[in-house]
């Protein structure tokens, strides 16, 4: 079933393309999932299930092409918001790098870009990059683990930040 027939078979209301949609995205999504929370495995599994209850319910808006990133979305919204509900650290504490095409071509695989945006960044700096924004590690345990200060850790995110916000609108993005 390609995901055009997916998306239809779910704006019609079926529920085989509910657990096609299922069978397809639940590694994706809870490995997202998974990656945030870091909890308990019933945790993780209840916010997954959460995340296809959530496409179920508005599956006439989900659109050919954007089916992956918008559970995606809603998977670390779902997550992020439990963190806050139990007032645990969330792991983007800081601000979160947003991107939003200027141009008309959507085309640029987001994912690669923003790999070769921190392929430009120093090695350390990258690690704690990757550490902190990607694997959900705080700026405390990264900075801790690479056995840097932590006044060392935030100016380098910051100035990290910086760096790729130039390259990404130096690729036509807003950030």
């Amino acid at each position: 079933m390609s995901e055009e027939e997916l998306i239809a078979s779910l704006h019609k209301g079926e529920t085989a393309a509910l657990e096609e949609l299922i069978r397809r995205y639940i590694r994706y999504v809870s490995s997202i999932v998974g990656r945030i929370v870091r909890g308990s495995a019933e945790d993780c599994e209840e916010l997954t299930y959460d995340v296809f209850t959530a496409a179920w319910e508005n599956r006439s808006i989900l659109q050919e092409g954007k089916l992956k990133s918008w559970l995606g979305t809603v998977a670390r919204n779902k997550a992020f918001n439990l963190l806050k509900t139990r007032h645990e650290s969330l792991p983007l504490e800081e601000d979160i790098i947003v991107l939003d095409r200027t141009e008309e071509s959507e085309n640029v695989d987001t994912a690669l870009l923003i790999e070769k945006a921190l392929s430009q960044l120093e090695t350390k700096q990258r690690e704690l990059f990757v550490r902190h924004y990607y694997y959900g590690q705080t700026l405390c345990e990264a900075a801790k683990e690479m056995e840097l200060n932590l006044s060392t850790a935030k100016t380098w995110l910051c100035r990290g930040r910086e760096k790729l916000k130039d390259i990404l609108e130096k690729e036509g993005y807003t950030v």
